[in-house]
C-alpha cells in the first residue's frame, strides 16, 4: 500500500516509511493513498474468521508484513477480546484480555512484530498505532457479527474515551473501511478542544491540541484545509470553520464532556444496576454515551470500547466502590 500525508496528496510514500517515521518530510501525518474497502460480503465473512485472522489480514493490507493469524495469537493470545452485556442495549468490548489486562500491551507486541528494529522507543506511533487499532476493531466486529448484533444493515454506535484522539480516529477509519459503525461518541474531561471544534466550530490552538485531530480534518475536509489548520496551529491563533465545514466535520461524530465527579459516581452506579465494573476511561465513555442518547433520542445498540481492566486502576476503583482491593479482585473473577 502507498501512503500520502495529511498535507500533501501528490507525493507517495512507502509502507516502510510509515513504519519508520511518525511524520513525513512535509510534517504531515501519513494516511493511505486509498483506504482499504470492505464490501457487504467481506464484512459478513469476518464472522467466519478468528480474531487473529482478522487482525493479520488487516495489518497485511496496510503493511504487507506477512503476519499470520497464528503470529497474532502468539503475540497477544488467542482470545484478547470479550463482549459483555452492560444493559440498555450497550455492549462492552473488553480488549484487555491478555497477560497484563491492558490493550496497550497487545498494541506494543504487535507493533514490535510489524516494526522490528524500526520500533520507536516510546512504542507504536503514527499510522502503525492507528492501523493496529483498526485491525483490533475488525476482530471486535467479527465477534459482534457472530453474536448477531451487528451487520451492514444494523450498524452500531461506538463509544470511546477521547484521550489523544487516536481511539476515535481509528474508529472513524474503520467506518470508512466499511465496518457497520453508525455514530462515534467520544468523551473527555472538562475543557476539551475536541468538544469546542465539533460543537462550536472553533478551537484555540495556543493550548495543547491532539495531533490526531489533524487526521479528522484531513479526512473530512481535505488536505488544503488541513494545511490551513497546521498554519494556524503554528501561529497559535484560533482555528474556526464555516457552518458547512462544521457539519462535515461532525458528521457521525459526537463529543461529550464528562466531569470527573460524574465518572466517579458512574462506576458504582453501573455496578449496582448491572453488576458490571467499569474502569475510569470506560466510565467516561459510558457517561458520554448516555448524554448522546439523551440529546438525540437514539437507542440503537452501542459498543463501549474498554481497553483497560479495572484492576489496572484497582486502588481508585475499589475506593469509589467502597470496597477493598481483594474484594474488587474477587468481584472481577
Amino acid at each position: 500500500m502507498l501512503y500520502i500525508t495529511t498535507r500533501n496528496k501528490h507525493d507517495a510514500h512507502t509502507a516502510h516509511r510509515t513504519i519508520c517515521y511518525e511524520r513525513a518530510p512535509d510534517e504531515g501525518l501519513y494516511v493511505p493513498f486509498k483506504m482499504v474497502q470492505l464490501d457487504r460480503k467481506q464484512v459478513m465473512e469476518l464472522g467466519q474468521m478468528s480474531f487473529g485472522q482478522c487482525v493479520a489480514e488487516t495489518l497485511n493490507q496496510f503493511f504487507s508484513c506477512n503476519i499470520t493469524g497464528w503470529d497474532v495469537e502468539f503475540c497477544i493470545g488467542r482470545y484478547p477480546v470479550k463482549i459483555e452485556d452492560v444493559g440498555h442495549r450497550i455492549l462492552a468490548a473488553q480488549t484487555w484480555h491478555n497477560l497484563v489486562a491492558d490493550y496497550a500491551w497487545a498494541e506494543k507486541s504487535l507493533a514490535e512484530y510489524i516494526c522490528g528494529s524500526s520500533m520507536p522507543q516510546q512504542g507504536a506511533t503514527g499510522w502503525v498505532k492507528i492501523a493496529i487499532r483498526i485491525a483490533f476493531l475488525t476482530g471486535v466486529f467479527a465477534e459482534l457479527i457472530r453474536k448477531g448484533v451487528a451487520d451492514p444493515d444494523r450498524p452500531v454506535d461506538v463509544a470511546v474515551p477521547t484521550g489523544d484522539f487516536s481511539v476515535p480516529m481509528s474508529v472513524w477509519y474503520a467506518r470508512q473501511m466499511g465496518l457497520p459503525i453508525a455514530n462515534i461518541i467520544c468523551s473527555s474531561e472538562e475543557n476539551d478542544c475536541v468538544w469546542d471544534l465539533l460543537h462550536m466550530g472553533a478551537v484555540k490552538t495556543d493550548e495543547p491540541i491532539p495531533e490526531q485531530l489533524e487526521r479528522l480534518i484531513c479526512g473530512a475536509l481535505g488536505q488544503e484545509e488541513c494545511v490551513r489548520f497546521a498554519q494556524i496551529c503554528a501561529m497559535q491563533e484560533e482555528y474556526s470553520l464555516l457552518g458547512i465545514d462544521v457539519e462535515k466535520l461532525r458528521k457521525g461524530m459526537f463529543a461529550a464532556v464528562v466531569s470527573n465527579d460524574r465518572m466517579v459516581s458512574t462506576i458504582p452506579s453501573v455496578y449496582r444496576t448491572r453488576d458490571y465494573i467499569l474502569g475510569p476511561a470506560a466510565a467516561f465513555a459510558y457517561s458520554g454515551l448516555l448524554d448522546y442518547r439523551a440529546k438525540t433520542g437514539e437507542s440503537r445498540t452501542a459498543v463501549l470500547l474498554a481497553e483497560r481492566s479495572p484492576m489496572c486502576d484497582c486502588d481508585f476503583v475499589a475506593r469509589v466502590m467502597n470496597m477493598t482491593v481483594p474484594e474488587l479482585r474477587a468481584k472481577m473473577k
